[in-house]
């Protein structure tokens, strides 16, 4: 188990770095893009946006436990970790009850997501000396 903790660790955040990154760059802009109705757009949107956060919540956990060995690394999957909670539990619901200004806070926390996950991916869990026997 302990060896393949980093690998299921760096595959949730590459995967989480994937959907952020294709549902921000392709899906929403095509959707937003389609309808003439930017609200309809949003209620088609929301429970992805929320599905990727809660995904990403779990992956942040799971390379958390994964990079306890390493300070930065383990405070960077917190700190995503977090931030996708608060898109999924405030940013998200506060947009949908009409809070419109929260949009822009939210897609710039989920550019910080992007970010952090691709650093977090690029770098993995542990550097090669921690990963030794």
């Amino acid at each position: 188990m302990r060896k393949l903790l980093p690998v299921l660790a760096r595959l949730g955040v590459s995967l989480w770095a994937g959907a952020v990154a294709a549902v921000a760059f392709v899906v929403a802009p095509r959707v937003f893009g389609f309808l003439a109705d930017p609200p309809r757009a949003g209620e088609l949107m929301g429970p992805i946006f929320r599905r990727i956060d809660l995904f990403g919540v779990g992956a942040a956990v799971l390379f958390a436990v994964a990079a306890r060995g390493s300070r930065w690394r383990f405070a960077l999957a917190c700190l995503l970790g977090a931030a996708a909670a608060v898109n999924a539990f405030i940013l998200g619901p506060g947009i949908r009850g009409g809070k419109s200004e929260l949009h822009g806070l939210s897609e710039a926390v989920w550019g910080a997501i992007l970010l952090g996950t691709l650093v977090l991916a690029l770098a993995g869990p542990r550097t090669p000396s921690q990963s030794q026997p």
